[in-house]
């Protein structure tokens, strides 16, 4: 079993990888979906420890961010903001993009750098995990 694990994580790399790049295509694919730009008020803001998982790393609170907006006189409450950052404090305002067709679905105001952001990573971890199998694969012949 111990020698099929880094096997089985590696696949598991190659599919995560691919479910990143997906997504991204389809973020830059949908880009212009987000027609509308508005404004939304930040409403809650909630504070969690993420804990260290390596040496090199320290525990830090991160912020997590909700906000409300109105879009066609239908308000939308309590919704996780798009972009989230550290300094977001409960009645800041923060403009997002909307989907004029379907406004539950919101983003930050450059949603490609999302989707090429989720490219990269996606490319890079399919790309490490297929090389680390091949090579686990090969070793064992």
């Amino acid at each position: 079993m111990k020698k099929i694990l880094p096997v089985i994580l590696s696949v598991v790399a190659v599919a995560i990888g691919i479910i990143f790049v997906g997504n991204g295509i389809s973020t830059i694919a949908n880009k212009d979906k987000y027609d509308t730009q508005i404004t939304a008020m930040v409403v809650d803001v909630q504070e969690e420890w993420e804990y260290a998982t390596t040496e090199d790393e320290v525990d830090r609170l991160v912020n997590t961010a909700y906000i409300d907006y109105e879009f066609d006189g239908k308000k939308y409450e309590h919704v996780l903001a798009p972009e989230q950052d550290d300094s977001l404090k409960v009645g800041d305002t923060v403009d997002i993009l909307v989907q004029s067709g379907n406004p539950e679905k919101i983003s930050a105001l450059n949603p490609a750098k999302g989707g090429a952001i989720f490219i990269v990573v996606g490319a890079l971890l399919a790309i490490v995990g297929a090389f680390t199998a091949f090579r686990m694969i090969v070793r064992r012949r």
